[in-house]
């Protein structure tokens, strides 16, 4: 399958939209009024290498909990092609993330790595509206209200629960033209929300890396986007002195792996946690610390490296731990909120605090085990009813 397929009756009516995302249709419309109130927006840190700041908008309560519907129960029955690897759902055969997609591109002679220029902003509510419009073939107001509700000041908005699906739909009735005439000369074609990888398991001449990129170009031009050509690189595989990567990964080898830089960098962490962790497990710096370190060894992991098992089994042995003081204080929040009454058990709020308690009450359980065990216990009673976060947002 090339071309993405939504196999769903359209609706065609905001009655029919509103008990499909389980809400009444006044609370529907009350949302919809409300957008450019419903962002809080975020300033990331500077790009490393470009210094470029970037911001995100966070939808606030009652707009996150309707996109997390929107997604859950419309955007997540469409049928994508396996070419397109970022923001969405993975299935049993397709796994849609960044290894999969640099897996994808493995065992290459030349790869084309390309990037569109300022994507999330440069797609504009023309753009949303027309898939909804002529992909979901959705009536008119319906829409006009889905329209307003998934964009933020006439674009998508980086950040946005639904922001990704509408991503990977901006070239529905193009994008599957140009993989199968990439696939015909014998090029794989892969794209990763903003990130678009060319790849040939042969050797390609210029005048065939330069016809497949302006391609590309012009499928871009038609949603009026383009490519940013200063993150546009070829790279033979022959050229050992330059990286082979996709998406951050090296594919020189039979399977993606972490560059050898960034590997190197790991090994350093996990000795520096091991230095560290025999003196001081309890400071925040060292929480801080092993926790980023276990997240990169969890990708390593991922990646079937096999450094990782032992990286892991290090990490073991100094596992962050709280001191009396932390000790106290999570006793204190474990008894406040076995106080709370089963009717808040429902609200957001409560909900995300009792997970941390949690979370932190496992920590907890590595020198205080008696004592973690209680009180986790206890309010796994007193919570019984309360629904896992995915649960919460979705149903």
């Amino acid at each position: 399958m090339d071309k993405p397929l939504y196999p769903c009756k359209p609706i065609g009516s905001i009655e029919v939209l509103a008990k499909t995302l389980g809400i009444h249709t006044s609370k529907l419309q009350s949302i919809s009024k409300k957008i450019e109130e419903s962002y809080t927006p975020h300033t990331l840190k500077p790009n490393s290498s470009t210094g470029k700041v970037r911001s995100v908008f966070d939808p606030k309560f009652e707009l996150k909990k309707l996109q997390k519907r929107i997604n859950s129960r419309i955007f997540e029955n469409i049928k994508f092609p396996e070419y397109l690897q970022g923001g969405l759902k993975a299935t049993a055969s397709c796994k849609r993330d960044y290894v999969e997609n640099a897996e994808i591109h493995g065992r290459s002679k030349t790869l084309i790595n390309l990037d569109v220029k300022d994507f999330y902003p440069n797609i504009k509510v023309d753009t949303v509206r027309d898939i909804f419009k002529n992909f979901f073939r959705f009536s008119d107001d319906v829409v006009d209200i889905l329209t307003v509700i998934t964009t933020y000041r006439g674009c998508l908005p980086q950040g946005g629960c639904t922001s990704s699906y509408l991503a990977n739909l901006v070239f529905y009735n193009n994008e599957y033209r140009l993989f199968s005439s990439l696939r015909g000369r014998g090029l794989r074609y892969t794209r990763l929300l903003d990130d678009i990888t060319i790849s040939s398991k042969t050797a390609i001449d210029n005048k065939v890396r330069e016809k497949a990129i302006k391609d590309v170009a012009a499928m871009l031009k038609k949603k009026n986007l383009r490519l940013k050509s200063s993150k546009t690189k070829i790279t033979d595989r022959t050229e050992m002195h330059k990286d082979f990567e996709v998406t951050g990964l090296c594919v020189r080898s039979r399977l993606p792996n972490i560059p050898k830089k960034e590997r190197k960098y790991i090994r350093q962490l996990v000795f520096n946690c091991e230095k560290i962790g025999r003196n001081d497990k309890t400071s925040k710096e060292y929480h801080s610390l092993w926790n980023k370190t276990s997240g990169l060894v969890t990708r390593l992991g991922r990646l079937g490296n096999t450094q990782a098992s032992d990286y892991r089994s290090r990490l073991s042995e100094v596992l962050p731990e709280y001191d009396e003081y932390e000790e106290a204080k999570l006793v204190k929040r474990s008894n406040a909120a076995l106080k709370v009454p089963q009717s808040e058990h429902l609200k957001w709020g409560v909900i995300k605090r009792y997970n941390i308690i949690i979370y932190h009450l496992g920590i907890l359980t590595r020198t205080k085990t008696l004592l973690a065990r209680n009180l986790r216990n206890k309010l796994k009673e007193h919570y019984s009813l309360v629904p896992s976060v995915k649960d919460f947002w979705e149903k």
